[in-house]
């Protein structure tokens, strides 16, 4: 019997990294996982589907349940897919976790706006369209949730050549707080993790 038996979870940039290793412990723990990725580079460019299929076929090969979707979550109609397809599928949501991101690592002195908007693009506008999306069937469906979100210690304690990233992980972690205030009483929790790893 797992932690997360009979729940419903939506993982987006779980086509890699820690995104990946989310998704296959959720699944492990006996959550249904939608597992989301965009299939582009570290730097944002790029796409494709193969990233979310694997992790997808590798939950599915140790006997767990998943689909793949391959959306960006810096697009509304493609957050709201997301759990379009979690509900079609399995009925329900009750967990997000915000993972998706990308790097573009400049001093202040070489960042150009292009470099910092699509950075916010994905982890702060990302964040805030897949958490809209969540919350409101959450609520609709009546069952509470979880929405987890990643921060960074770059965003809370500051690291050099990453002022968009910074910008962005800071603000993630400040929505957050407000989420948790407005949606507790809807029964949703919202945490923010700030891991430290290399991935």
């Amino acid at each position: 019997m797992g932690l997360l038996d009979g729940k419903v979870a939506i993982i987006t940039g779980a086509g890699g990294g820690l995104g990946r290793t989310h998704a296959l412990l959720f699944a492990q723990e006996g959550a249904r996982v939608v597992v989301n990725d965009l299939g582009g580079t570290m730097d944002g460019s790029g796409g494709g589907n193969a990233m979310a299929d694997q992790v997808v076929a590798e939950i599915i090969a140790a006997g767990g349940e998943a689909i793949a979707n391959h959306g960006s979550v810096s697009n509304e109609d493609d957050a709201q897919r997301m759990v379009n397809d979690a509900v079609a599928k399995w009925g329900r949501l009750d967990i997000l976790v915000n993972n998706a991101g990308i790097l573009r690592d400049k001093t202040l002195k070489k960042l150009e706006a292009h470099d910092f908007d699509i950075v916010l693009d994905v982890h702060a506008r990302g964040t805030y369209l897949c958490a809209r999306a969540a919350a409101l069937k959450m609520m609709e469906l009546g069952n509470g949730g979880a929405i987890i979100s990643t921060s960074s210690i770059a965003g809370l304690k500051g690291n050099f050549g990453q002022t968009n990233y910074a910008c962005a992980k800071a603000g993630i972690a400040g929505m957050n707080r407000v989420w948790a205030m407005e949606l507790k009483r809807a029964g949703i929790r919202c945490n923010v993790i700030a891991p430290m790893a290399k991935t």
